[in-house]
């Protein structure tokens, strides 16, 4: 049922409620639901194809049984698999479906072998030789990210988001115990170590390290040196022996504490995440360092720290010790897995190392935009490889250049160009369509908004030879920005908070001004302290706000702007379509396709797309829902349901839209 209200042009602050009239919308063939020209009498849909395929493994922990050394990792996928590894052959004996999971950022292994794998919400079980995996469900409602597992024999431990909880599941009871939030106002758990009876929270958005007691819950931050309080995240914790590692975010930097002298007493660089190895015989622990390029050895005794021969050693995502059947590798080798699925070996006592290939297979990787571009081609980017793909609707075929680009949040055609606004740190691209995608060359990177403390940039519209972006900014930060940009030159204008405390999660151009829509949120883990998205009017000639008033009051994100041929401007909120007058700085009408609850959510930084058929229907998604809309009487034809936020729609009114990792075309 959509619900239409409407009424002459009148200042935003003093809109009353105006009746409402509920239209049915209907798919009934033949049926008429607006005054537009005949379209198709049914609505075709038919499946393109998986554009993106993904081969990302962002977590992997190691563990031995008597059967052998076993390497556990995740390729993240629509549906994740669970990869358990011979690491002393190099082959993958099995992979495992998530149900109900995409990707993981790690596990941990009990002394009897058993793989625990935090995954999205889910807990996941693995007992060795097994053919299945056990899902545990969610242990904590409410929580949707385990983050980082360790374990002391007994229990496992799992940080989690959006609470910033750790909790515990017994390995062999199964029973839970939540230890509820670690510190007030923290939102991720985000690392988890435990050593002697202590749990070690690593937290952000503000970086903190807590210790729990396992038994009695009692807390107390462990304050990180004052220089580094500035931080975002403990990313990282390990602990070896009374000793641990803490690698924090944003920088990346490597700290050392002395559990027992409780005290701070090295840093060590930086460092590529995930972990610290487990100590050899000499008692050496190996990590990833980005300062020297190098795996490195850092001894728990004499607290040195030495470099290994083993150069352009890349991502750590975990790492263990295995046994391989050759002299030149006696003892134990220490071995890790890469973030694209190699297994990297290095033997301390003969110095060899080798990188081969486990033979992981990557997955359909979740669409995370699409547009369609000025070559005819429909272009998308993948969450949360990236990448860029083209679909080529005259010959059916996908040119999928994976790398190429990092997760493009918003994509925008524009003067022959394709204009990509790129998480993390705000990238700015420029994809010339009629060359051939080439790493680092095209897609061309001219401009970055991460130093403006900016990290998502969702809107995109062109103003002459400048190209707007609007952002979300990053972690634990309120005030998204406007950011003006010539992307020949890179020169570029930043304007923070134009609404204050608020991120621009919508534009468009009208005439010589653009017209921006706001959402309440801002980065993951702070919580907002405004009510009400905005909708406002800058001047780019005098870079001034020159008008700022409210949309659909109560709506708390504007996520979609456009300018319809004949000069009608269109928004939407979450579900609901609005009508903008610039002349009386109005909503004059709104009609809700989709009933969205602003209640239960935990923040929306887009949502609806729109564009205008060729027949003049305002068409877009709706949140879930594919709908055109008649823009004289606001009928509503319901076209297609249980899609993605990720819709666009072509020169001939042939639409795109995302169900997961799969791409689907409707034609009207």
């Amino acid at each position: 049922m959509a619900v239409i209200t409407e009424g002459m042009p009148m200042p935003i602050q003093q809109r009353r409620r105006l009746a409402s009239v509920a239209v049915l919308a209907t798919l009934v063939a033949g049926t008429a639901v607006s005054g537009l020209p005949a379209v198709a009498a049914t609505p075709t849909e038919t499946l393109v194809g998986v554009p993106h395929h993904n081969l990302a493994i962002y977590g992997a922990t190691f563990g031995s049984t008597s059967a052998g050394d076993y390497a556990y990792a995740v390729a993240r996928g629509t549906t994740g698999a669970l990869n358990v590894i011979d690491t002393r052959t190099a082959t993958v004996v099995r992979t495992l479906p998530l149900p109900g999971a995409g990707g993981s950022w790690g596990g941990t292994v009990t002394p009897d072998g058993t793989a625990y794998i935090g995954a999205d919400s889910k807990l996941f079980r693995y007992r060795p030789g097994a053919d299945h995996v056990e899902d545990l469900g969610s242990p904590v409602p409410g929580e949707t990210t385990a983050w980082r597992l360790a374990n002391d024999g007994e229990r496992v431990f799992v940080g989690t988001f959006p609470t910033g909880k750790v909790y515990s599941f017994h390995h062999g009871t199964g029973a839970v115990r939540d230890y509820g939030q670690i510190w007030p106002g923290e939102q991720y758990a985000r690392s988890v170590a435990v050593a002697n009876g202590k749990i070690y929270v690593g937290l952000g958005t503000v970086a903190r390290l807590v210790e729990v007691d396992v038994e009695s819950g009692e807390r107390r931050e462990i304050p990180l040196p004052e220089q580094y309080r500035t931080e975002q995240f403990v990313y990282d914790l390990d602990v070896h022996q009374h000793t641990l590692f803490a690698r924090l975010a944003n920088s990346n930097r490597v700290l050392v504490h002395d559990l027992k002298a409780g005290q701070w007493i090295a840093e060590l660089g930086t460092a590529s995440g995930l972990d610290f190895s487990p100590p050899d015989a000499k008692k050496n622990v190996y990590f990833s360092s980005t300062s020297t390029g190098r795996l490195m050895a850092y001894n728990l005794h004499t607290r040195t720290l030495t470099p290994t021969s083993f150069t352009g050693f890349g991502t750590s995502r975990g790492f263990g010790w295995t046994h391989l059947d050759d002299p030149e590798w006696p003892g134990r080798t220490l071995v890790t897995i890469s973030l694209g699925g190699n297994l990297s070996y290095y033997n301390p006592q003969s110095g060899a190392k080798k990188v081969v290939s486990a033979g992981v297979k990557g997955h359909p990787a979740q669409l995370q935009t699409v547009a369609a571009g000025p070559d005819g081609k429909i272009w998308s980017s993948a969450y949360p490889s990236g990448g860029i793909t083209s679909y080529d609707p005259a010959t059916g075929t996908f040119n999928e250049n994976a790398g190429a680009l990092g997760q493009a949040e918003g994509l925008y055609s524009y003067q022959n160009r394709i204009y990509a606004g790129v998480y993390p740190g705000a990238n700015l691209l420029e994809i010339d369509p009629a060359r051939p995608i080439v790493r680092g060359t095209n897609p061309r990177q001219f401009a970055s908004l991460g130093a403006d403390h900016q990290d998502r940039p969702f809107a995109i519209t062109g103003v002459g030879n400048r190209v707007a972006f609007g952002t979300i900014p990053e972690y634990g930060q309120l005030g998204g920005a406007l950011a003006l940009v010539d992307p020949a030159t890179g020169a570029k204008e930043v304007h923070r908070n134009v609404v204050p405390e608020q991120s621009v999660t919508a534009l468009t151009t009208v005439g010589n001004l653009v017209l921006g829509g706001t959402g309440i949120w801002g980065g993951l883990g702070i919580a907002p302290t405004q009510t009400e998205a905005k909708l406002f009017l800058w001047d780019p000639a005098t870079a001034t706000k020159v008008w700022e008033g409210t949309a659909i009051p109560g709506a708390k994100a504007i996520t979609q702007l456009i300018v319809a041929p004949d000069g009608r401007i269109w928004g939407a909120t979450v579900g609901t379509l609005f009508e903008f007058d610039p002349v009386s700085r109005s909503v004059v009408r709104t009609v809700e396709v989709e009933p969205f609850d602003w209640r239960n959510v935990s923040h929306v930084w887009r949502s609806d797309h729109l564009a205008v058929a060729p027949d003049g229907a305002v068409c877009g998604n709706f949140r879930t829902t594919v709908a055109c809309v008649d823009p004289e009487t606001l009928s509503v034809q319901k076209l297609a349901s249980g899609i993605s936020d990720v819709w666009t729609m072509d020169a001939s009114g042939v639409m795109y839209y995302a169900r997961g990792g799969e791409l689907y075309r409707l034609v009207r």
